[in-house]
C-alpha cells in the first residue's frame, strides 16, 4: 500500500533550533482551528491522498527526460496516450477542489468550504495564489471546455485553447494545496506531497524494468 508521510514538525525543528522559536506558525493563524470541519477535512484528506499518489506515479514515469525517452524508445504511442491521461485525471480532480462550495444547490467538496468556514485572510490569499495559476496555465479551460464538458467551438478548432504548463508546475501546485491542507490540519506540520509507493511496484522500478528491456 502506499502511504503519505510527514516530512517535518516545527517542535522538531524548534528541538534543533530553539532560538527560531518566535517562528512558530500558530501565531500566523487568523482563524480557530476549531470552527474547521473535521468530517470534511478527513474526506478532503482522503480524496487528495489520490491525487498525490497518481501524482507520484506520474512524476516517477515522466518527470525525467531520461524516463520519458526510455518510456517511448519501448513504444512511443502507448506511453504518450498513457502519459495524456494519467496528466488529464490529475488535472481533472485537482480542479475540482478549485470548485465553488455549492453548486446548482449540491454540495461539493472545494478549498473554498474551508475558507468560509474560517473568514481567514490567510487562507483566502493561499487560495487566491491557487486560483491565478489555475486559471493562467489553461488548466481551468482545458477541464471546463474539453475534460468535463464538450464545449463544440473548442473541440472544432473555431476557439484556440490555450494551454501552457509543464510537468513541475503542475507537481508545485499540488504541493501548494498540500501547504493548505496543513495550514487547516495543523500548521506545525509540513507534509510532503509524494507518497511511498512500494518498492518494486512504484515508477522507478518500472523504468528499469523497461531499460532492461531496452537494452535486451
Amino acid at each position: 500500500m502506499s502511504n503519505k508521510v510527514s516530512t517535518s514538525t516545527f517542535d522538531d525543528f524548534i528541538k534543533r533550533h530553539p532560538d527560531m522559536a518566535h517562528l512558530d506558525p500558530m501565531n500566523q493563524l487568523d482563524f480557530d482551528l476549531s470552527s474547521i470541519s473535521q468530517s470534511e477535512l478527513q474526506t478532503l484528506k482522503h480524496y487528495f491522498s489520490g491525487i498525490c499518489t497518481d501524482l507520484t506515479l506520474y512524476m516517477q514515469l515522466f518527470g525525467q527526460e531520461e524516463h520519458v525517452a526510455e518510456l517511448n524508445k519501448f513504444n512511443g504511442f502507448i506511453f504518450s496516450c498513457f502519459e495524456r491521461a494519467c496528466l488529464e485525471r490529475i488535472c481533472l480532480m485537482v480542479a475540482t477542489l478549485m470548485d465553488p462550495p455549492k453548486s446548482m444547490d449540491k454540495e461539493n467538496l472545494s478549498l473554498r468550504r474551508f475558507i468560509n468556514q474560517t473568514s481567514s485572510s490567510l487562507l483566502q490569499e493561499l487560495f487566491n495564489s491557487l486560483e491565478e495559476f489555475y486559471e493562467e496555465s489553461g488548466i481551468k479551460d482545458w477541464r471546463n471546455k474539453v475534460l468535463a464538458h464538450a464545449d463544440l467551438l473548442t473541440l472544432s478548432g473555431e476557439v484556440e485553447l490555450n494551454i501552457h504548463f509543464t510537468r513541475q508546475e503542475v507537481d508545485n501546485f499540488v504541493a501548494k494545496i498540500q501547504e493548505f491542507i496543513d495550514w487547516v490540519s495543523d500548521p506545525k506540520v509540513a507534509t510532503d506531497r509524494q507518497v511511498v509507493l512500494p518498492r518494486d511496484a512504484d515508477g522507478y522500478s518500472f523504468i528499469s524494468k523497461i531499460r532492461s528491456q531496452n537494452e535486451s
